[in-house]
């Protein structure tokens, strides 16, 4: 086994070397350009792009690169390594060894994977090496920004196998020699889908086995589905039904792309919109029409000059400017263990928070802001509440998570100093001096939910909205307070505070808003409150406005009902692997019906195919049950997977037989000899 080892190490070194120099290029080119980006930072030739995976590669670029490449090399790799053992004579002198099949395999995979591990993982492991080590990134670092990369490196693998797979195949390219790719494929959408990196690890590990045993079976019958080991059958049916559905959902969504009616004017919603005026419209979207703006009694909104319905762009210069924020009165642990972030988010560890003309700061999920020098890309302490801290990452006070800032893009150095809570104050900071001093207290029997700066410009600072259990307060940015009103309705039921600021001077509305889950828990019965306010006077006047929250949704096309039918009724159980049992709340139980429906036209069309060749009873009913489960594509890999034999019509009863049987299947007659030709030497036995 060392010897056929080496045999394939020494056979397949050069794409490993071909690999290894194309991916270090490619991960060379990628940290250069973040480099330079620092670099044009610290001569102040460039402003922050306001993308914070520039920051930090393995969170942005890398992966990509890694996931992409992994894959090509992978399969390449894979497919070579049998390729060029696939002449019959050669194939029959490399299996004819001192070695069981088994054996024999496992010695191609462990060389295979030696190389792709020397080609695709040593250039990663470099590149890990120079962003770990200060001076390199002005960015934070945390091992587990190294998952995603990993991960990509990993699905690679299951690429490899899927290589060797269409390598070993006995079919044509044209027909179904590449669906094994199919796994893979789906490997890598759910590697960058799930929230979390074992999950991710799981779904390597579970492709893998797929494809590796699938691979494994064809190597043992010369790839051929007769003579596979049942692990085997099994497997490449599993590989060539995931490879099927890729391209169903393929030939689907091109269908979708070629009718008129397309998929996103299936949606419809309805909501309220303020004008600048404080007067209030409804505008109502339906499927695959145009937008209706009427007045809240439902008269179509008209427009002044012309007389004819106002059209949205006329519409929008009336539209008021508003800022949102959701109060949340859950401290950072119970926050962060209830929203922990994807692990290939940059968002999951850190968000670029200010730039100024020689630093950058990061707001950390520890509760501080982290400080990097841009010259020497080195980390220079953490500011929190109490003031900045050199040479730590922490500190003893902390704040809370920052609602609403996570979408404002960057702040550039000639913006006013901002602000950050904790549960009991809002603080104005002063990142030159790198001080944070009080801009608000709440009293001691209250607390901090949420707060905001409000930019209506997209330049100045206008206003802080900060919401506690009490009250719903507007400041500006010298601290002195705009208005003050009551937080009734109140948390948990209401969580949505929308400030409307109105065009006449020192107007305002204030909206809130109720939860969308326990709105719909309670039958959309829930309304909007929106009070019109005044500086120094509060509330003017408050009304309801009935929930249009359970007014949107999808209307499904023609279309876009048979995409639904070709998922197969498993994989509507996918999503309890993303969102757990609560997916059963929302469950597409029309969906689920529709295709079930399919399903069961696919068993019926399998049941007829295993009639035609004569499938035992029991093998009929596994095959049944397969299509039932898996639909479309489980008949695509069942029609994929056999070798169907040629059927010619039989002398004796005319029925079409097949011709891999002695006898006829119908009259059990056997097949009728061949035509004498005068070359016959040898007489039939019992003859004269």
């Amino acid at each position: 086994m060392k010897t056929l080892i080496r045999k394939e190490l020494r056979e397949n070194f050069i794409l490993a070397v071909i690999g290894f120099g194309i991916f270090t290029f490619l991960l060379v080119q990628s940290y250069r350009s973040c480099t330079a980006f620092y670099a044009n930072l610290a001569l102040g030739q460039t402003g922050w792009s306001g993308d914070d995976t520039v920051a930090q590669p393995l969170l942005g670029s890398f992966p990509k690169l890694a996931m992409v490449f992994c894959a090509i090399f992978g399969a390449i790799l894979g497919w070579f390594q049998v390729h060029n053992e696939r002449h019959r004579d050669l194939w029959a002198f490399l299996i004819h060894r001192p070695l069981s099949r088994t054996n024999i395999f496992f010695a191609k995979v462990i060389a295979g994977l030696c190389l792709y591990a020397a080609g695709a993982g040593l250039p990663l492991l470099g590149v890990i090496l120079m962003t770990r080590f200060p001076g390199h990134i002005a960015a934070p670092f945390e091992w587990a920004m190294v998952l995603p990369v990993t991960a990509c490196f990993l699905s690679g693998i299951v690429y490899y196998f899927a290589g060797l797979l269409t390598g070993l195949r006995q079919a044509r390219w044209y027909a179904s020699r590449g669906l094994g790719l199919g796994v893979a494929i789906l490997v890598s959408v759910s590697v960058v889908t799930v929230p979390d990196f074992l999950r991710a690890l799981f779904l390597i590990l579970l492709g893998g086995v797929i494809v590796a045993s699938a691979a494994w079976g064809s190597f043992m019958s010369n790839g051929y589905y007769d003579g596979q080991p049942p692990l085997g059958r099994r497997a490449l049916v599993a590989s060539l039904m995931f490879g099927g559905f890729i391209v169903v959902m393929f030939v689907m969504v091109l269908l979708e792309s070629l009718i008129p009616n397309s998929f996103h004017e299936s949606f419809h919603w309805s909501r309220y919109q303020m004008t600048k005026a404080g007067e209030i419209y409804k505008m109502t979207q339906p499927a695959g029409k145009p937008l209706q703006i009427t007045e809240l009694n439902g008269t179509p909104l008209k427009d002044l000059k012309t007389g004819r319905p106002i059209t949205l762009t006329d519409f929008n210069r009336l539209a008021v400017s508003e800022s949102s924020i959701r109060a949340d009165f859950e401290d950072q642990a119970q926050y962060q263990k209830r929203h922990p972030g994807r692990y290939m988010d940059s968002s999951c560890f850190f968000n670029l928070w200010r730039q100024t003309p020689d630093t950058l700061w990061y707001w950390n999920r520890n509760g501080r802001l982290w400080g990097y020098d841009i010259a020497s890309r080195r980390f220079i302490g953490s500011l929190g509440p109490g003031g900045f801290t050199p040479g730590l990452t922490t500190g003893l006070d902390r704040f809370s998570r920052p609602e609403g800032k996570y979408g404002n893009g960057y702040y550039n150095s000639s913006y006013p100093a901002r602000t950050l809570m904790t549960d009991t104050a809002v603080y104005k900071l002063n990142f030159e001096n790198r001080t944070a001093h009080v801009f608000f207290a709440a009293t001691q029997s209250d607390r901090i939910g949420g707060a905001l700066d409000v930019s209506l410009n997209g330049y100045d600072w206008n206003y802080t909205i900060i919401v506690t259990r009490e009250f719903v307060q507007l400041l500006k940015p010298d601290g002195k307070l705009v208005w003050q009103v009551p937080y009734v309705p109140a948390y948990p039921a209401y969580d949505g505070v929308v400030v409307s600021f109105l065009e006449a001077t020192n107007r305002y509305a204030l909206w809130l808003n109720a939860n969308g889950q326990t709105n719909r828990l309670m039958g959309w019965t829930l309304p909007s409150h929106v009070v019109w306010l005044a500086a120094g006077r509060g509330a003017l006047e408050s009304t309801n406005l009935p929930s249009l929250s359970g007014y949107q949704g999808w209307t499904p096309t023609l279309t876009e009902r048979l995409l639904r039918s070709v998922v197969p009724p498993a994989f509507y159980s996918a999503p309890i692997f993303l969102y757990g049992p609560d997916f059963f709340r929302n469950f597409p139980w029309k969906d689920f019906l529709i295709s079930v429906v399919a399903a069961v036209v696919c068993a019926g069309i399998g049941w007829c195919q295993g009639r035609r060749y004569h499938f035992t009873v029991g093998c009929q009913l596994k095959w049944a049950g397969f299509h039932l489960l898996f639909g479309l594509p489980g008949l695509l890999g069942f029609l994929c997977a056999q070798e169907w034999p040629a059927r010619e019509s039989c002398p004796n009863c005319k029925n079409l037989r097949l011709v891999d049987r002695e006898k006829c299947e119908h009259c059990g007659a056997d097949f009728a000899p061949p035509p004498r030709n005068g070359t016959e030497i040898f007489e039939p036995i019992g003859a004269g």
